[in-house]
């Protein structure tokens, strides 16, 4: 089998290219932050991870995973181990901000996500997302 040099995850010539192959996942990050109400939980608090698993029925050991990759997109902060509070910009995932992002994140990163998953039978039939049938959903 021949080898490519197109490299896989972070090893990469391209990095650019990876950057935007990757982008979905800040996508799906914050969907699941909105979803959880974690900036609804924070307010303007600093919180612990326990605190917020239980407000936001979660996992504590996932919920942590999580709320740190809300820090690295500048989400949210951990201002000591385990202890985060929202970021300007993650204020606008409280629902009772008057700027509130939430419904547009709810609609662009999880109501409109699955049709963006259609694109490439979209483009080869010619039809909308929805009249194409997602092949892993049974036939019945």
């Amino acid at each position: 089998m021949a080898q490519t040099n197109g490299g896989i995850g972070n090893v990469t010539k391209n990095a650019e290219l990876l950057a935007m192959a990757m982008a979905y996942s800040r996508s799906r990050v914050l969907c699941a932050a909105a979803r959880l109400g974690i900036a609804d939980a924070l307010g303007d608090e600093i919180r612990n991870v326990g605190f917020l698993a239980e407000t936001c029925h979660a996992d504590p050991d996932a919920l942590y995973r999580l709320l740190r990759a809300l820090a690295a997109i500048g989400v949210t902060e951990e201002t000591t181990p385990e202890h985060f509070r929202l970021t300007p910009l993650g204020r606008l995932l409280r629902r009772d901000d008057p700027q509130s992002a939430w419904p547009a994140v709810i609609f662009w990163a999880d109501l409109l996500a699955d049709s963006w998953s259609l694109l490439t039978d979209c483009i080869r039939t010619g039809k909308p997302a929805s009249e194409v049938r997602d092949p892993s959903i049974p036939s019945r």
